[in-house]
């Protein structure tokens, strides 16, 4: 602690200045009133010195015994000049000193005297009212204000205090004494850390001089206002009066005088709605004053008590959690109405209150099975799907009835769905739906798992299976109907019919109802929507499904990474690349493998445009290696075209056009161009530059089909005008392809490619001005390796990239494009020839910048740029 540790006398100016005038005036009496530790006594003796120093003579009383011989003398002489004197603790005076004290006031009157006299609100009633009545000065020592508080804690701990200790420092009720005397016990815990002029409380401290001041001040109070404390702790942080009068069995009215305690006591405050202790650390150790098996059994209380009024089950379970017994019926059914109530918005919790609901259900119980379906349920929607499984099939091992054995199967092949195991999931759902006896609404979802399943399984029974459901379900919305109609556009997706996917997908996000299918129909939607480059209409279905109760993980990780890929296809990658990450971190932590393949082929797209080449190859590695590369989410198509695009960086043209006639023979014909327009221009590009004129062709012809057939898809018929451009070295198609393109990649690509053939030409200066362009737009989306290749493309035909805003002289901001990109790569771990392929230039002109961005960020070699990178950003 530093600053001023016996705290500046703050927040009595007022009062100074009154005094100071009385003494200018040389007679009067002033009356001092105040609680302990208000700064009576600090208040005489800084106006007993500057009386001093005035001239006045100064006759004070050293205590309470002292004060009758001061009266004395002063009854015995005449005061001649200037004098004050000085009566403190005239509360503790004995009725003979006060009746002294009031015959001389009077006969003082004209004398050049000031008394100051002071007491603590009680006692020496009838001396201050007598000298009140004749004129006498009245000054009441209240409670510091909140501002002045402040100012108080900063000087005594040498920052200003931030929320949490302004909080804390309320517990003194605005009393110096007492605030100094916690700001003391805080210095002497190192409970105090100033960093930048604020301070703050530390956590990693044990602040037991602090919690001992505390416990004092709550040892003061009477027996029930203790009592009603430590009630209203189980109650929490905050609480309403009227729970905590209905737990003892009383009333708010007859409690009136112990909450007044509690509150004149600074322990409890008033909110707007309720009432609450002070600071966190004054609610802690009055919860910790009650023994444990006490405590266990006020909470059981207080959730029954919600209970039984009909409140929420939620907060009822808050208490349940820690009062429920083994074999507590009705405290263990309202943990389970509580998990019930939020398992979509809030599956964690509903997990921790199934599981624990559970844990205390005796094994012979009735409600054991039923209680772990929602169990089980609860789990699966947190995402924690390998405890879910495991604890279906400990049910399933022991004797269930047929029913409750159905609803513990259909959950595990849930469960084996997210997971990635798409035939086991089948091969469940199969074998459930051929049970006479399965319920209604059960064998809908069980369908719907079914569905699905076969999508990731097998394309052409999936088809077949949601034709007959669209056949015979038509009419109000209806969530099986649904997911055959996403079935059914993912299908038309993956075939190369975007009319008919969009159209099917509209229906099915109109026709779905629950919160079960984890919003599959409205994202399927939103995929088509921006492989259509209708990124609008796309994010408008991202922010409604975001905007929706349900919060099941799978929900979450499956938005995260829809979101994701829109944001790639828009040009954002610093934000899609977030998404993503985030997607495939909790994918691979919960085991929801239908989500990490989709994630891998986002950031593998990422790497490659931002130029880091082993990164894109790991991450197509992985997902290509992964069963989940099923269709579901993104098409397969889609993960084919990220693997060529890999392979081509990585292993050169011969190896990419390759996989088109070994892995993937049908890429070319699927529907890829409708869901990632701009593979069309790329793929005609890389048969030229191989002269594969029959690859070119056939790129082509699938294009212009697709762009025939959907006439009012713009970004199909941009990707059509642009392949045919290619084809035909056409400079006018190349050039309204970069203008009716819809998303800025395929703008910047047409650009370039219109800058390359116009190079060949005899004006270059049409070429620059194309490639320039397409300079402005892959720096726009952030695509270093984009841009890198086309200032290359410029150096060869003599030009300089446009001047750039002028930037700083050193520090990350000034470096360049190409600077940053070799920086990336080196802290990627790359050596000068691996930079030198990816960004198209020498590796001696890599180690010219390099030495440029050495001398700009004041390092001298490539392990200090790998720390800086690290550490600066």
């Amino acid at each position: 602690m530093s600053g001023n540790r016996d705290g500046v006398f703050r927040g009595r100016e007022g009062e100074r200045e009154l005094l100071s005038g009385v003494l200018d005036a040389g007679t009067g009496v002033v009356l001092v009133d105040g609680a302990a530790g208000t700064g009576k006594t600090r208040l005489l003796a800084e106006m007993a010195a500057v009386a001093a120093r005035r001239g006045f003579e100064v006759a004070t009383a050293q205590d309470e015994l002292d004060q009758p011989f001061l009266l004395a003398r002063l009854a015995e002489r005449r005061l001649e000049g200037p004098a004050l004197v000085v009566l403190d603790d005239l509360h503790l005076a004995e009725p003979g000193t006060l009746a002294a004290l009031r015959a001389l006031l009077p006969a003082s009157a004209h004398e050049k005297v000031v008394w100051l006299l002071a007491r603590r609100r009680e006692g020496a009633d009838r001396l201050f009212a007598a000298a009140a009545q004749r004129g006498a000065v009245r000054i009441d020592l209240g409670p510091l204000t909140d501002d002045v508080v402040v100012d108080l804690v900063t000087d005594l701990t040498g920052g200003v205090p931030d929320h949490d200790l302004r909080a804390l420092a309320s517990t003194a009720r605005g009393n110096p004494a007492e605030l100094i005397g916690l700001c003391a016990a805080l210095h002497q815990d190192d409970q105090v850390e100033v960093s930048a002029g604020n301070a703050t409380l530390r956590a990693d401290r044990s602040p037991w001089r602090t919690e001992a001041l505390l416990r004092d001040r709550i040892s003061s109070l009477s027996d029930r206002a203790r009592h009603l404390l430590q009630v209203a702790s189980v109650l929490g942080q905050r609480f309403e009066p009227g729970d905590v009068a209905e737990m003892l069995a009383s009333s708010t009215a007859i409690l009136l005088p112990s909450l007044d305690e509690v509150i004149s006591a600074g322990v409890v405050t008033s909110l707007e709605d309720r009432l609450a202790f002070r600071h966190e650390l004054l609610w802690r150790l009055v919860a910790d004053s009650v023994p444990p098996p006490v405590l266990r059994a006020l909470h059981r209380e207080a959730g029954e008590m919600l209970l039984a009024r009909g409140d929420s089950a939620v907060a009822a379970a808050e208490h349940l959690l820690h009062g429920a017994q083994r074999g507590d019926v009705r405290s263990i059914d309202g943990l389970v109405a509580a998990a019930k109530a939020v398992l979509w918005n809030a599956p964690d919790a509903a997990a921790e209150l199934a599981v624990r609901a559970l844990e205390l259900t005796d094994q012979a119980s009735a409600s054991l099975v039923h209680r772990t379906v929602i169990a089980v349920r609860a789990l699966s929607a947190a995402g924690k799907l390998a405890a879910a499984q495991a604890l279906a099939q400990d049910a399933l091992s022991r004797q269930v009835s047929p029913e409750s054995a159905a609803k513990l199967r259909h959950c595990i092949a849930t469960t084996t769905l997210l997971a990635g195991r798409h035939a086991e999931s089948v091969e469940i759902t199969e074998a459930l739906l051929q049970e006479p006896d399965l319920r209604p609404e059960l064998a809908s979802w069980v369908e719907i798992t079914r569905m699905m399943a076969l999508l990731g399984h097998d394309r052409r029974r999936a088809e077949e299976l949601a034709e007959a459901v669209v056949r015979t379900r038509q009419g109000s919305p209806d969530d099986v109907l649904a997911t055959a109609l996403a079935v059914l556009a993912a299908i038309a997706r993956d075939t190369g019919q975007p009319g008919a996917a969009l159209a099917l997908a509209r229906e099915a996000a109109q026709a779905s109802t629950s919160h079960d299918l984890s919003a599959y129909p409205q994202l399927l939607l939103a995929t088509v929507l921006s492989g259509l480059r209708e990124f609008a209409d796309a994010g408008s279905v991202v922010r409604l499904v975001r905007s929706g109760p349900s919060a099941v993980v799978a929900k979450e990780t499956m938005t995260s990474v829809v979101q994701a890929r829109i944001l790639l296809q828009a040009g954002r990658i610093d934000e899609a690349a977030v998404e993503a990450r985030a997607a495939l971190a909790v994918a691979e932590e919960t085991g929801h493998e239908t989500v990490v393949a989709p994630a891998l082929a986002v950031l593998a797209m990422v790497a490659l445009h931002t130029g880091d080449l082993p990164a894109a190859i790991e991450h197509a590695g992985r997902f290509r290696e992964q069963a989940p590369v099923d269709g579901i989410i993104f098409s397969r198509a889609y993960y084919q075209w990220a693997d060529v695009l890999v392979t081509y960086v990585g292993s050169g043209l011969d190896e990419a056009l390759a996989l088109l006639t070994g892995s993937y023979p049908g890429l070319v014909t699927s529907g890829l161009f409708a869901e990632e327009p701009r593979a069309a221009g790329w793929f005609v590009r890389r048969a030229l530059e191989a002269g594969d004129a029959g690859l070119a062709k056939a790129v082509v012809d699938q294009v212009e089909r697709l762009a025939g057939g959907n006439p009012g898809f713009r970004a199909v018929a941009a990707a059509a005008v642009h392949a045919r451009g290619l084809l035909d070295g056409d400079a006018s198609s190349l050039e309204l392809a970069s203008q009716q393109h819809r998303d800025p990649w395929a703008r910047a690509n047409a650009a370039e490619d219109l800058g390359v053939l116009l190079a060949e030409s005899a004006d270059r200066a049409e070429s620059v001005k194309a490639l320039e362009n397409a300079l402005g737009l892959y720096r726009e989306i952030g695509a270093s390796r984009d841009s890198a290749r086309v200032l290359g493309r410029l150096r060869k035909l003599g030009r300089r990239r446009r001047a750039a805003p002028a930037r700083p002289a050193s520090g990350w901001s000034s470096l360049d494009d190409t600077e940053l990109a070799i920086a990336n790569l080196v802290a990627k771990g790359q050596t000068n020839r691996q930079i030198s392929s990816q960004l198209f230039m020498s590796p001696h002109t890599v180690n010219f910048h390099l030495r440029k961005i050495f001398r700009k960020l004041g390092i001298s070699s490539r392990v200090e740029l790998v720390m800086r990178s690290r550490d600066d950003r």
